[in-house]
Formats: structure tokens, C-alpha cells, sequence
């Protein structure tokens, strides 16, 4: 048995154990207090932004690049939301007037937004930080996906939600496609035929069949026919970094792509493509359709701005620069990141353009444009103004949401930690019987070994002994001889009976120590006996 194994298992065990009670203990705790959250109010008790990770805050930026627009109602007092790499603003008076939204929106980059077809209210916002959920159009943010929900990609570039069915949600990220069923509680990867870790750019539907997904990658275009479950690879006559895809509700068979090569335009389904010859129209940004005039396309490429009243057949430059844009100072105008038109045949076309210098709106469908400042620094909420109600926070730590994407290895170290820790277990108890028997064996052998040099000894000493009797018994008659001498000499009588009394006692003497010797033969004798008997027991 070697005690260098024991040692190690031992103390492997013992802080394992510590390691998964301390796991255990979180999650049980936090699970406790969520469970009386009600009772306990914890709602009500706020914790201080000072006491909070940094993941919460974001850095005051020094301008705010427009990198997504939504709008919830197409009207004469539209809701338009612009999201910002500083921060998210809403309008509620077709971007009259502008109000920043920020309450529980800890990553202030919001690269895409979605709204529920089915109810307004609920808004989703994707940043590279994972995807925040509003029930309020954006007043707060209740939810915040991220790993801990299954999103192990979690900057997000596109977001789409089902038409027939709002409680499904797909994520377009730069680790693959997700989606959830149940609202983004919980994700998971789909894409049964796309290459692992593909960075998906854009998601849509089929104009017509929702269950028809067609998304957009670098490595080209793949589309499924059963919501995502299986993906094949579709068109490889057309370049492979795809920038955008949009599809016609007027006719499911009209597909327009942008890539870095050009712009794209297919009128079968995507069974012949056509490119557009325009010069201008290379690296395609982003592309965006009319809702109400179907035939409208907007298009953003390296070169500016351009409009289509004819389905792509014909284009127009409507890029805002320094001769068409009012307030505009001195801002410098850079490519447009994202286009939201708002109108059609019943009104005037509004239209939005958002560019890393801000945010452009046109009332005349890019004729003239005016620049809307939303403000040169970027999220003001700091660590001393901000407050976390502990409910918000407890629920952060038992989901993993607290810990982030260290959550997923904790987990997994915690599960493997309880099987080392059974098996370290079953080790200690093993070797611990081992070593017990192992003493056990050694004590008796030692106990015998001493046994048998004790004998041995005592039999040594018996010998010895006996010997020195012998010496003894030898000068005690020498002695006796001498007296019987003195006697013979000495005539005085006291002399003769002193002497004969020293003879006497040493007569007794001897007789005493034959005796002994005696004593001391039938003991070595014992000795010899028992160890006969052992010898004989052990063979």
C-alpha cells in the first residue's frame, strides 16, 4: 500500500467537497430566497450600482454611431426606436422629439431590434452582450439572455420573430443560429447542415411560409424548409459574404441580396440571379423595403444611398451630405448602417437613415434631409446613480446570468467536481482499509518478532546466568578449602567457631544459588517450550 495515494486522494476529496458545497450552497440559497421573493419583498430592497460588477455599465462614449432602427406603428405619430453603440432612444412622434431608454439595459450597444407582430409592447434588443427584453416599449428591461439561457454566442446580429407564432425567436449571431420557443427564456443551437461556429449576418422568412428560413453568411446562403431543423446550402452562383436578404410579401418568389460584389436580384425563387450593373452598387451594407409600397427598395452601399421605385430595376442616389442636410454642422457623414422607411402611397415617405455620424430623416423620400443630434456621450447611468432590486440580482446569480459565460464552466467543473468527489471518496475508503488491515499484519508481526527476541533474550540470559552460577559455585568451594586450611592453623577457639560460621554461610549461599539455578533451568525450559509450539502453530 502505497501512503503517497492515499495522501493525494485524501486531499483531493477533501476540496472537492468544499469546492461543490460552496456551488451547492449558492444555488440553494439563491433558490430559496427566489422561491419567498413575495413574502420577503425583495423587490423593494435596492442594492447600490457601487457594490455591482462592471459588466452592468457601460463606457461614456464620445458620439453615438446609429446601428439599427424598428418602428412599432406606421402612422401619423409613429413610434420609431433607434439603437445606438451609446445607448437606445425612442420617439413616440415620428422623430420629433427623442428619449433615452436605459433602465436594465446594461449593454448599451444595441446592434438589432425586434418588436412582437402580435403585441407592441413586447420589444427584443440584441448587443453583443446577448439579447434584453422589454414588456413596456422599452421603459425597462426586465430580461437578459446571455449564456446562461443557452446562447453561447452571444453578440447578436440579427433577430426574428415568427409571425404565426410570436413565442418563437431566432438569433442570427457570430457563432451560429438559436432559437427559443418560449419568448428567449431558453435558446438553442439550430442548424443541422450549416458549418460550426458560421457567423450568421441576416435571418428571414419566406414572404409567405414562415416554416421557409433563408439566412445569410459569409459563407454563403443556406435555407430550411422545417423552421430550422435541417439547412441546405442554396444558390452558390452567388458570392459568398452576404450583408443582407430581404423577400417580397407580394411575392415569395422576388429575392434581393446584398454581398460585397454587388447587388443581387432574383425573380424564380433564387433559381436564376440577376446582378445589377450599376456601378455604385458594390459593398452592400444593408437593404430595406417599403412595407406599404412593396416595389420600393432601399438600398445602402460603400457609395452612398440609393432608392428603387421599381423593384431594382432603376436607382436613384438619395445619400445625405453636406448639400441636402439642414443642421448638420460638422458632422462627418459615413456609410449608412441601417434604413427604416416609413409611409408609402398614403403619405409623404419618411424616411430614416442611421450612419456612424448619427441619425438622418428625410420627409420627401431622401430628398432633403435633417440631422438629429442624440447627444455626444453615450450612457449616463454611473455606478453611484444606479439601483439593483435584490430580487433582479438573486435571480442574476441563480440563473448564471451574475457570472456570465463562467457560469458554464462552473457548472460543468461542479458536475465533473461531484463525480471526483464519489470516486475520491470510494478511494479514501479504500485505502483506509487497506492501510487498517496493513497495520493490523504489521503489529502482529512486529508484536511476535518482539515476542520471539524477548524469549530469545530471556533464554540468552538464562545461559549467561547459569554460567556465572557455575563460576560462583567453583570460587565459593575454593573459598571453603582456605577455611578448612584457617582451622587446621588457627588453635584459638573463638577464631575456629568464626570461621566455621563464615563457612557455614557461605555453604547457604550455595545452596540458595543452586537453587536458583534451578528456577532459572525450569524457566528457559518454559521459553523453549512456547516457542516450539509457535513455530509449530505458524508452519
Amino acid at each position: 500500500m502505497n501512503i503517497h495515494y492515499f495522501k493525494q486522494a485524501r486531499i483531493l476529496h477533501k476540496w472537492l467537497g468544499v469546492a461543490c458545497f460552496i456551488f451547492v450552497l449558492i444555488l440553494s440559497a439563491s433558490g430559496i430566497l427566489l422561491m419567498h421573493a413575495d413574502s420577503l419583498e425583495l423587490d423593494k430592497k435596492m442594492i447600490e450600482g457601487k457594490f455591482l460588477p462592471n459588466k452592468y455599465f457601460q463606457v461614456v462614449g464620445a458620439h453615438r454611431s446609429v446601428q439599427s432602427l424598428a418602428v412599432i406603428s406606421e402612422n401619423e405619430a409613429s413610434i420609431i426606436f433607434a439603437g445606438t453603440d451609446h445607448g437606445l432612444f425612442r420617439s413616440n412622434d415620428s422623430g420629433q422629439s427623442w428619449v433615452e431608454l436605459k433602465e436594465g439595459l446594461f449593454s448599451q450597444d444595441i446592434r438589432v431590434l425586434a418588436i412582437n407582430p402580435q403585441d407592441s409592447q413586447m420589444i427584443y434588443a440584441g448587443t453583443p452582450k446577448g439579447i434584453f427584453k422589454s414588456e413596456d416599449q422599452g421603459d425597462s428591461w426586465s430580461e437578459w439572455f446571455d449564456e446562461a439561457s443557452g446562447l453561447t454566442h452571444v453578440l447578436i446580429n440579427d433577430l426574428l420573430i415568427n409571425p404565426n407564432d410570436t413565442d418563437t425567436i431566432y438569433a442570427a449571431t457570430q457563432g451560429g443560429l438559436f432559437v427559443s420557443h418560449e419568448e428567449g427564456e431558453f435558446w438553442e443551437s439550430v442548424g443541422n447542415g450549416i458549418p460550426s461556429n458560421q457567423n450568421v449576418r441576416t435571418i428571414r422568412f419566406s414572404a409567405t411560409y414562415p416554416d421557409n428560413i433563408i439566412i445569410g453568411t459569409e459563407n454563403g446562403t443556406f435555407r430550411s424548409a422545417d423552421g430550422g431543423k435541417l439547412w441546405e446550402k442554396k444558390w452558390n452562383n452567388l458570392p459568398p459574404d452576404i450583408s443582407s436578404l430581404i423577400t417580397l410579401n407580394t411575392d415569395p418568389e422576388f429575392i434581393f441580396v446584398g454581398t460585397n460584389k454587388g447587388f443581387y436580384k432574383s425573380f424564380n425563387g433564387g433559381l436564376n440571379w440577376i446582378k445589377d450593373s450599376h456601378k455604385k452598387l458594390k459593398e452592400i451594407y444593408t437593404l430595406a423595403v417599403d412595407s406599404k409600397e412593396h416595389s420600393s427598395i432601399y438600398l445602402s452601399a460603400k457609395k452612398g444611398l440609393f432608392f428603387s421605385h421599381n423593384g431594382g430595376d432603376t436607382w436613384q442616389e438619395i445619400t445625405p451630405d453636406k448639400n441636402n442636410v439642414q443642421n448638420l454642422e460638422d458632422v462627418a457623414l459615413m456609410p449608412i448602417n441601417t434604413i427604416l422607411p416609413i409611409g408609402g402611397k398614403t403619405q409623404p415617405s419618411l424616411l430614416f437613415a442611421g450612419s456612424e455620424a448619427g441619425l438622418f430623416i428625410s420627409k420627401n423620400n431622401g430628398t432633403h434631409w435633417n440631422f438629429i443630434d442624440l447627444g455626444e456621450s453615450g450612457n449616463t447611468v454611473s455606478k453611484e446613480n444606479f439601483k439593483m432590486d435584490l430580487s433582479k440580482l438573486v435571480t442574476e446569480i441563480h440563473t448564471g446570468r451574475f457570472l456570465g459565460s463562467y457560469f458554464f464552466w462552473l457548472v460543468d467543473l461542479s458536475s465533473f467536481g461531484m463525480i471526483a468527489l464519489a470516486i475520491s471518496g470510494l478511494m479514501v475508503v479504500f485505502y483506509r482499509g487497506k492501510m487498517k488491515t496493513s497495520k493490523i499484519t504489521k503489529k502482529a508481526k512486529h508484536d511476535a518478532e518482539i515476542d520471539i527476541d524477548h524469549n530469545i533474550e530471556i533464554a540468552e540470559s538464562a545461559d549467561d546466568l547459569s554460567v556465572d552460577s557455575q563460576d560462583v559455585h567453583e570460587m565459593v568451594e575454593h573459598i571453603c578449602r582456605h577455611l578448612e586450611k584457617c582451622k587446621t592453623i588457627y588453635s584459638i577457639t573463638q577464631e575456629k567457631e568464626e570461621i566455621e560460621k563464615i563457612g557455614y554461610h557461605i555453604l547457604s549461599l550455595d545452596k540458595k544459588l543452586n537453587q536458583m539455578m534451578e528456577h532459572v533451568d525450569g524457566f528457559a525450559r518454559i521459553t523453549q517450550d512456547m516457542d516450539a509450539k509457535e513455530d509449530g502453530t505458524k508452519t
